[in-house]
């Protein structure tokens, strides 16, 4: 009850702070990644205004003082996550978010009698079929929230509103406001698709890793913390701290995922490793038009050396023993390489956020590491946001008042810092799973590193799979493979910049 009561207080001081002294962009930093082909990106840090010593005081919704949405209800379209990854953010879910639904409650009573309206879900399994019917006639919801991935290509299809139009109404610059998706979604003067603090589901796709320190312990293994702080934690320093524990033990000849291993690796990780090497897939040039960044030299070295730790002999591929895991009782070999970890079988597992919470049958001691970095010259740490998971919000073309949707998004983000992005970052992970202090300087170093990738959100011409497909390929064929690939991705691009260009 007294840590409950604590949370109570340390957000009811949080209701009454400046919007300035939130969690700016979630924490994140914007530098120029390491990458040579990489151009530089708007800062989110730099582009939020400074507010005068007079807003202090101020509540997070103070500045909707003279609008009101007079008894409307205002619904959003949300994914069901028929497949995983369900909406928890917008209605409160006992079902699939239970941790977060006291806060997502009280979000929506700050904003409901501030706004004088009602919030309401309606769930979806056929998204993208939904936003297309929703273009024909009037909608039955007034705000969509399509994970980015299919919202991005509808775009051209003429189904969103550009979301610069309510600028007098949405402040963009906020710090609620994701100034990295902006600069990664919007083209020129315009701006369809978006996300803010309002999102749990874009900091569950955040990539990171685990490791088990009772192994790391045994093994003798260096401090994966001090590492990371003397920044020196690396592709090779992973592989070499893995490589070391990697045994045959289960009693049967070859190895297996019941041995003990040193790093299980899942398929997609292999995007992570390559934006944590300060690369990206696509970039934009000084005019903002996207440029595909994969046929740089370091490019290929940082890929060839993704390559090599999925082919080491001493390393498990995660969807390389599925069937198997799943003959064995487990859900997939997701579970399979956690349950190894937290059985003292395994040293490092790479996850995004929202597996740590699968970590709670465990009882092992288990801390949590940023994706290294390629060498340990490079500037910085980066994050890959895995976004084929990671929801927006958009508002369809046909909505008949939009303006009241505009009112709604606003407030909702600004609501949403010190509630349910608050109940989401501190009490569910700093003060529940994170073990010690240095897991929770970790996770905030984590939110501080996250990218995004307009490459990876359009996809365009399989860009976001291009990188893990020669990483996960027979053998290294770099640049024919590239060859093979980049007209395709070329043409579609082109495609998505002539749309916005006209």
């Amino acid at each position: 009850m007294k840590a409950l009561k604590l949370v109570s207080l340390v957000l009811a001081v949080l209701l009454t702070l400046t919007l300035v002294v939130s969690c700016s962009n979630n924490g994140e930093e914007n530098s120029k990644p390491a990458g040579e082909s990489n151009t530089e990106q708007p800062s989110g840090e730099d582009s939020v205004p400074a507010e005068s010593s007079e807003e202090v005081s101020r509540g997070p919704l103070d500045h909707l003082d003279d609008l009101a949405l007079n008894g409307l209800t205002i619904t959003f379209l949300v994914e069901n996550g028929a497949l995983g990854y369900p909406s928890v953010e917008i209605m409160p879910n006992e079902e699939n978010g239970a941790e977060i639904a006291t806060s997502v409650l009280e979000r929506n009573n700050l904003v409901e009698e501030k706004l004088g309206c009602t919030i309401a879900e309606r769930r979806t399994d056929n998204m993208a079929s939904e936003l297309r019917s929703a273009a024909l006639d009037v909608p039955d919801f007034d705000i969509a929230c399509p994970y980015m991935t299919t919202g991005a290509p509808l775009i051209m299809e003429d189904l969103f509103l550009d979301l610069y139009q309510f600028d007098d109404i949405i402040n963009f610059k906020a710090p609620y406001w994701d100034q990295n998706a902006d600069a990664d979604l919007s083209f020129g003067d315009k701006l369809y698709m978006t996300t803010g603090d309002f999102s749990l589901l874009t900091m569950d796709v955040t990539h990171c890793m685990i490791f088990n320190k009772n192994v790391l312990n045994n093994n003798r293994l260096e401090s994966p913390y001090e590492l990371v702080e003397n920044g020196e934690w690396t592709m090779d320093k992973m592989l070499e701290m893995a490589r070391t524990v990697t045994q045959d033990t289960d009693g049967v000849d070859g190895l297996s995922y019941k041995d003990t291993i040193g790093l299980f690796i899942n398929w997609n990780y292999s995007n992570s490793l390559y934006i944590g090497s300060g690369e990206k897939f696509v970039v934009k040039n000084a005019d903002g038009v996207p440029q595909l960044a994969f046929a740089g030299e370091r490019q290929v070295d940082v890929t060839k050396k993704i390559f090599d730790i999925f082919h080491d002999d001493k390393v498990i591929y995660d969807e390389g023993f599925n069937a198997q895991a799943i003959a064995d009782g487990f859900k997939n070999c997701y579970w399979a390489a956690r349950d190894r970890l937290g059985n003292d079988g395994a040293l490092f597992v790479t996850i995004s956020l929202s597996d740590v919470l699968n970590l709670a049958d465990y009882d092992c001691n288990f801390g949590m590491l940023i994706t290294p970095k390629y060498t340990k010259d490079q500037d910085r740490y980066y994050s890959y946001i895995s976004v084929i998971k990671a929801t927006g919000c958009v508002i369809p073309v046909s909505n008949p008042e939009p303006e009241n949707a505009a009112i709604l998004l606003e407030a909702m983000n600004a609501a949403s810092t010190a509630t349910v992005k608050f109940d989401y970052y501190e009490r569910i992970f700093k003060l529940q799973k994170a073990r010690d202090q240095e897991d929770s300087d970790m996770l905030d170093r984590i939110f501080a590193s996250r990218v995004y990738d307009i490459g990876s959100i359009f996809n365009w011409g399989g860009a976001r799979d291009f990188i893990a497909n020669v990483a996960n390929g027979s053998s290294f064929d770099y640049m024919s493979s590239l060859e093979s690939a980049q007209g395709k991705m070329e043409t579609e691009m082109q495609d998505t910049v002539d749309y916005f260009s006209n």
